[in-house]
Protein backbone atom coordinates (compact mmCIF):
# COMPACT_ATOMS: atom_id res chain seq x y z
CA UNK A 1 0.00 0.00 0.00
CA UNK A 2 2.70 2.22 0.67
CA UNK A 3 4.25 1.63 -2.66
CA UNK A 4 0.84 2.43 -4.37
CA UNK A 5 0.87 5.46 -2.33
CA UNK A 6 4.44 6.53 -3.26
CA UNK A 7 3.96 5.44 -7.01
CA UNK A 8 0.85 7.85 -7.14
CA UNK A 9 2.81 10.49 -5.73
CA UNK A 10 5.53 10.40 -8.25
CA UNK A 11 3.39 10.16 -10.79
CA UNK A 12 0.94 13.51 -10.16
CA UNK A 13 3.99 14.99 -9.14
CA UNK A 14 5.50 14.09 -11.92
CA UNK A 15 2.53 15.24 -14.08
CA UNK A 16 2.21 18.29 -12.38
CA UNK A 17 5.45 19.61 -13.24
CA UNK A 18 5.57 18.76 -16.40
CA UNK A 19 2.52 21.11 -17.51
CA UNK A 20 3.59 24.16 -15.28
CA UNK A 21 6.78 23.93 -17.26
CA UNK A 22 5.04 24.14 -20.97
CA UNK A 23 6.35 27.12 -22.73
CA UNK A 24 3.91 28.94 -25.18
CA UNK A 25 5.89 30.98 -27.93
CA UNK A 26 3.02 33.33 -28.15
CA UNK A 27 3.50 35.32 -31.34
CA UNK A 28 0.23 35.80 -32.75
CA UNK A 29 0.00 37.67 -35.97
CA UNK A 30 -0.60 36.54 -39.74
CA UNK A 31 1.31 34.41 -41.70
CA UNK A 32 1.68 34.65 -45.55
CA UNK A 33 -0.24 32.27 -48.80
CA UNK A 34 -2.83 32.00 -46.02
CA UNK A 35 -6.97 32.82 -45.55
CA UNK A 36 -8.39 34.24 -42.38
CA UNK A 37 -12.50 33.99 -42.62
CA UNK A 38 -13.44 36.14 -39.45
CA UNK A 39 -16.73 36.98 -38.29
CA UNK A 40 -17.57 39.66 -35.51
CA UNK A 41 -20.43 40.55 -33.26
CA UNK A 42 -20.40 43.36 -31.30
CA UNK A 43 -23.74 44.66 -29.64
CA UNK A 44 -23.89 47.35 -26.77
CA UNK A 45 -26.38 48.78 -24.95
CA UNK A 46 -26.01 52.36 -23.40
CA UNK A 47 -28.52 54.72 -20.74
CA UNK A 48 -27.71 58.80 -20.81
CA UNK A 49 -29.61 60.59 -18.21
CA UNK A 50 -29.82 64.34 -18.33
CA UNK A 51 -29.96 66.65 -15.80
CA UNK A 52 -29.47 70.82 -16.07
CA UNK A 53 -30.89 73.89 -16.31
CA UNK A 54 -34.62 73.95 -17.33
CA UNK A 55 -33.23 75.77 -20.94
CA UNK A 56 -30.86 72.33 -21.41
CA UNK A 57 -33.81 70.03 -20.37
CA UNK A 58 -36.68 72.48 -22.69
CA UNK A 59 -33.17 72.02 -25.60
CA UNK A 60 -33.70 67.77 -24.97
CA UNK A 61 -37.54 68.34 -25.10
CA UNK A 62 -37.66 70.18 -28.70
CA UNK A 63 -35.41 67.87 -30.06
CA UNK A 64 -37.52 64.58 -28.91
CA UNK A 65 -34.48 63.53 -27.71
CA UNK A 66 -35.72 60.95 -24.56
CA UNK A 67 -34.24 61.50 -20.82
CA UNK A 68 -33.14 59.17 -19.87
CA UNK A 69 -32.00 57.77 -23.72
CA UNK A 70 -31.66 54.12 -24.08
CA UNK A 71 -29.72 52.95 -27.29
CA UNK A 72 -28.98 49.64 -28.23
CA UNK A 73 -26.24 48.98 -31.17
CA UNK A 74 -25.32 46.07 -32.92
CA UNK A 75 -22.36 45.25 -35.17
CA UNK A 76 -22.60 41.82 -37.20
CA UNK A 77 -18.98 41.61 -39.42
CA UNK A 78 -17.96 38.98 -41.70
CA UNK A 79 -14.77 39.45 -43.72
CA UNK A 80 -11.92 37.30 -45.26
CA UNK A 81 -8.00 38.20 -45.31
CA UNK A 82 -5.94 36.70 -47.55
CA UNK A 83 -2.43 37.04 -47.32
CA UNK A 84 0.25 36.43 -50.52
CA UNK A 85 3.71 35.02 -51.28
CA UNK A 86 6.40 36.31 -48.57
CA UNK A 87 9.20 38.49 -50.70
CA UNK A 88 12.94 38.41 -49.78
CA UNK A 89 12.28 41.23 -47.43
CA UNK A 90 9.84 38.96 -45.37
CA UNK A 91 6.60 40.79 -46.23
CA UNK A 92 3.63 39.93 -47.82
CA UNK A 93 0.69 40.94 -49.17
CA UNK A 94 -2.84 41.21 -47.31
CA UNK A 95 -6.07 41.87 -49.36
CA UNK A 96 -9.41 42.03 -46.63
CA UNK A 97 -12.61 41.64 -48.04
CA UNK A 98 -15.93 42.84 -46.79
CA UNK A 99 -18.49 39.58 -47.22
CA UNK A 100 -21.20 40.61 -44.64
CA UNK A 101 -21.61 44.03 -42.48
CA UNK A 102 -24.78 44.93 -41.20
CA UNK A 103 -26.84 46.40 -37.68
CA UNK A 104 -29.49 45.93 -35.71
CA UNK A 105 -32.02 46.36 -38.41
CA UNK A 106 -30.21 44.10 -41.03
CA UNK A 107 -28.64 47.52 -42.86
CA UNK A 108 -25.69 47.06 -44.99
CA UNK A 109 -23.15 49.54 -43.35
CA UNK A 110 -20.06 48.63 -45.45
CA UNK A 111 -20.91 47.54 -49.10
CA UNK A 112 -19.74 44.01 -49.58
CA UNK A 113 -17.23 43.15 -51.74
CA UNK A 114 -15.50 46.21 -50.46
CA UNK A 115 -11.38 45.61 -50.53
CA UNK A 116 -8.50 46.61 -48.07
CA UNK A 117 -4.83 46.26 -49.18
CA UNK A 118 -1.75 46.69 -47.71
CA UNK A 119 1.18 44.58 -46.47
CA UNK A 120 2.33 42.43 -43.53
CA UNK A 121 5.54 40.55 -42.05
CA UNK A 122 5.41 37.53 -39.40
CA UNK A 123 6.68 40.07 -36.63
CA UNK A 124 4.17 42.73 -37.61
CA UNK A 125 0.66 43.80 -38.40
CA UNK A 126 -1.08 44.34 -41.72
CA UNK A 127 -0.17 48.08 -42.56
CA UNK A 128 -3.39 49.57 -44.60
CA UNK A 129 -2.05 51.33 -47.78
CA UNK A 130 -5.57 51.89 -49.64
CA UNK A 131 -9.55 50.88 -50.01
CA UNK A 132 -11.36 50.15 -53.19
CA UNK A 133 -15.62 50.35 -52.79
CA UNK A 134 -18.09 51.26 -55.75
CA UNK A 135 -20.58 51.95 -54.01
CA UNK A 136 -19.33 54.16 -50.58
CA UNK A 137 -18.79 57.80 -50.27
CA UNK A 138 -15.78 59.33 -50.16
CA UNK A 139 -16.16 60.89 -46.73
CA UNK A 140 -17.05 57.43 -45.60
CA UNK A 141 -14.50 55.48 -47.49
CA UNK A 142 -11.73 57.36 -45.25
CA UNK A 143 -13.51 56.88 -42.43
CA UNK A 144 -13.58 53.04 -42.86
CA UNK A 145 -9.96 53.21 -44.30
CA UNK A 146 -8.84 55.08 -41.39
CA UNK A 147 -10.99 53.10 -38.88
CA UNK A 148 -9.18 49.77 -40.13
CA UNK A 149 -5.53 51.34 -39.68
CA UNK A 150 -6.12 52.33 -35.91
CA UNK A 151 -7.60 49.13 -35.48
CA UNK A 152 -4.34 47.20 -36.53
CA UNK A 153 -1.96 49.49 -35.22
CA UNK A 154 -4.12 48.42 -31.17
CA UNK A 155 -4.19 44.65 -31.91
CA UNK A 156 -0.25 44.39 -31.84
CA UNK A 157 -0.11 42.09 -29.16
CA UNK A 158 3.88 41.55 -27.72
CA UNK A 159 5.96 38.11 -28.54
CA UNK A 160 6.54 36.62 -25.16
CA UNK A 161 7.28 33.06 -23.77
CA UNK A 162 4.55 32.01 -21.32
CA UNK A 163 4.23 29.49 -18.69
CA UNK A 164 0.65 28.24 -17.37
CA UNK A 165 -0.16 31.06 -14.96
CA UNK A 166 1.66 33.39 -16.16
CA UNK A 167 0.53 36.95 -17.89
CA UNK A 168 1.05 39.60 -20.12
CA UNK A 169 0.06 43.45 -19.78
CA UNK A 170 -0.86 45.76 -22.38
CA UNK A 171 -2.39 49.25 -22.77
CA UNK A 172 -3.98 50.78 -25.37
CA UNK A 173 -5.80 54.21 -26.00
CA UNK A 174 -9.72 55.07 -26.42
CA UNK A 175 -10.86 57.74 -27.57
CA UNK A 176 -15.30 57.91 -27.37
CA UNK A 177 -16.96 60.68 -28.94
CA UNK A 178 -19.53 61.80 -26.65
CA UNK A 179 -22.40 64.79 -26.63
CA UNK A 180 -19.82 66.08 -29.07
CA UNK A 181 -16.90 65.84 -26.49
CA UNK A 182 -13.97 63.38 -27.12
CA UNK A 183 -13.96 61.25 -23.76
CA UNK A 184 -10.00 60.05 -23.59
CA UNK A 185 -9.77 56.61 -21.39
CA UNK A 186 -6.45 54.09 -20.96
CA UNK A 187 -7.43 50.42 -21.19
CA UNK A 188 -5.26 47.93 -19.46
CA UNK A 189 -5.38 44.85 -20.81
CA UNK A 190 -3.61 41.67 -18.86
CA UNK A 191 -4.40 38.26 -20.49
CA UNK A 192 -3.60 35.26 -18.21
CA UNK A 193 -2.39 31.98 -19.48
CA UNK A 194 -4.67 29.14 -18.34
CA UNK A 195 -3.86 26.20 -19.96
CA UNK A 196 -2.20 24.61 -23.25
CA UNK A 197 -3.13 21.27 -25.33
CA UNK A 198 -1.54 20.16 -28.48
CA UNK A 199 -3.86 22.46 -30.76
CA UNK A 200 -4.61 25.62 -28.77
CA UNK A 201 -3.70 27.95 -26.04
CA UNK A 202 -6.32 29.55 -22.90
CA UNK A 203 -6.41 32.40 -21.63
CA UNK A 204 -8.12 34.69 -19.30
CA UNK A 205 -9.07 38.39 -20.48
CA UNK A 206 -9.43 41.36 -17.62
CA UNK A 207 -9.59 44.88 -18.49
CA UNK A 208 -9.92 47.85 -16.51
CA UNK A 209 -10.58 51.65 -18.33
CA UNK A 210 -9.03 55.05 -16.73
CA UNK A 211 -10.09 58.37 -17.24
CA UNK A 212 -7.38 60.27 -18.99
CA UNK A 213 -9.07 63.44 -19.92
CA UNK A 214 -7.70 66.77 -19.64
CA UNK A 215 -10.38 69.41 -20.93
CA UNK A 216 -10.72 71.70 -17.95
CA UNK A 217 -14.14 72.51 -18.81
CA UNK A 218 -15.97 69.84 -17.62
CA UNK A 219 -15.79 67.43 -14.49
CA UNK A 220 -15.71 63.76 -15.45
CA UNK A 221 -15.40 61.06 -13.65
CA UNK A 222 -15.39 57.70 -15.46
CA UNK A 223 -14.57 53.65 -15.14
CA UNK A 224 -15.09 50.34 -16.63
CA UNK A 225 -14.25 47.28 -16.05
CA UNK A 226 -14.19 44.02 -19.06
CA UNK A 227 -14.28 40.00 -18.45
CA UNK A 228 -13.12 37.64 -21.58
CA UNK A 229 -11.34 35.07 -22.60
CA UNK A 230 -9.19 34.09 -25.78
CA UNK A 231 -8.24 31.29 -27.21
CA UNK A 232 -4.82 31.08 -29.34
CA UNK A 233 -4.40 28.62 -32.43
CA UNK A 234 -1.03 27.49 -31.78
CA UNK A 235 0.36 25.74 -34.85
CA UNK A 236 -1.28 28.57 -36.98
CA UNK A 237 0.31 31.27 -34.37
CA UNK A 238 -3.02 33.63 -34.68
CA UNK A 239 -6.10 34.10 -32.19
CA UNK A 240 -8.94 31.84 -33.46
CA UNK A 241 -11.85 33.17 -30.66
CA UNK A 242 -11.56 36.06 -28.59
CA UNK A 243 -14.72 37.14 -26.18
CA UNK A 244 -14.94 39.82 -24.10
CA UNK A 245 -17.71 41.50 -21.88
CA UNK A 246 -17.38 44.92 -20.53
CA UNK A 247 -19.31 47.38 -18.62
CA UNK A 248 -18.60 51.28 -18.16
CA UNK A 249 -19.93 54.19 -16.18
CA UNK A 250 -19.49 58.17 -16.77
CA UNK A 251 -20.46 60.83 -15.35
CA UNK A 252 -20.11 64.61 -16.70
CA UNK A 253 -20.57 68.05 -15.48
CA UNK A 254 -20.72 70.98 -17.24
CA UNK A 255 -22.43 74.42 -15.93
CA UNK A 256 -25.29 74.26 -17.61
CA UNK A 257 -25.77 70.37 -17.94
CA UNK A 258 -24.91 67.02 -16.46
CA UNK A 259 -24.56 63.89 -18.26
CA UNK A 260 -24.87 59.90 -16.31
CA UNK A 261 -23.82 57.05 -19.24
CA UNK A 262 -24.20 53.73 -18.94
CA UNK A 263 -23.30 50.97 -20.96
CA UNK A 264 -22.31 47.35 -21.52
CA UNK A 265 -21.02 45.67 -24.48
CA UNK A 266 -20.36 42.12 -25.50
CA UNK A 267 -17.76 41.47 -28.44
CA UNK A 268 -17.18 38.12 -29.66
CA UNK A 269 -15.10 37.17 -32.94
CA UNK A 270 -14.14 33.83 -33.92
CA UNK A 271 -11.41 33.08 -36.87
CA UNK A 272 -11.14 29.97 -39.40
CA UNK A 273 -7.89 29.64 -40.99
CA UNK A 274 -6.64 27.88 -44.05
CA UNK A 275 -3.99 27.54 -46.25
CA UNK A 276 -3.91 29.94 -49.39
CA UNK A 277 -4.89 28.34 -53.22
Amino acid sequence: MKQLFFLLFICTTTLSYGQSNQILDFKAGYAPETNYLQTTINSSDYEVLYSGSETFLETLKNNKVQNPSKIKTVFNLETVSKTGKSDKSGNFPITIEYLKSVDLDGKTIIPNGTLIYGKASLSTMPEIDSIVSKDMEEDFKNTVFQMVKNTFSQLALPHKKLKIGESFTQESPLRLPIAGINIEMQITTVYNLKSINSKNAFFDITQTYTMKMSDNRFETNGSGIGNGNLIYDIPNHFISENNLEMDFTLDLKHTDFALDLKSKSDFKQTSTISKGK
